[in-house]
């Protein structure tokens, strides 16, 4: 597989991340993003520039939301466009597999421990 398959997946990755939680990640987004780039996202040939284009504008915008790593896309970095640290979370869980990008926040570590949606298990804490 090429850097350009790799990056397509890694993208197309975001796409099903997205898709797969659509009811939770859409009250994120602000409409005219929604409205702009989501049927870029539908629509679109995922081997175009627009289509990536889009894909970042939605992660973009559940990031700016407050989701560490918005859709699993990784950062784009260029002259004095570095990323900011991440928002100090006390607790969290994240994938025992590391086989998706989710991670669930909470605010301390007495809470149940999630299951994690893909593996089935039960999630890893990591104290922050």
């Amino acid at each position: 597989m090429g850097d350009g398959a790799k990056a397509r997946r890694v993208y197309e990755d975001a796409v099903e991340y997205l898709c797969r939680n659509i009811e939770e990640l859409r009250p994120l987004i602000a409409p005219a993003v929604w409205e702009s780039a989501f049927p870029v996202v539908r629509d679109a040939d995922p081997a175009g520039a627009e289509w990536r284009d889009a894909v970042r504008a939605l992660h973009d915008a559940v990031e700016s939301a407050g989701v560490p790593n918005g859709l699993g896309l990784p950062a784009t970095m260029g002259v004095g466009d570095w990323p900011g640290g991440p928002t100090p979370q006390s607790a969290g869980w994240v994938c025992p597999t590391r086989r998706c990008a989710r991670v669930e926040l909470r605010d301390g570590a007495s809470a149940p421990t999630p299951v994690c949606a893909l593996g089935g298990g039960p999630m890893r804490l990591v104290d922050g």
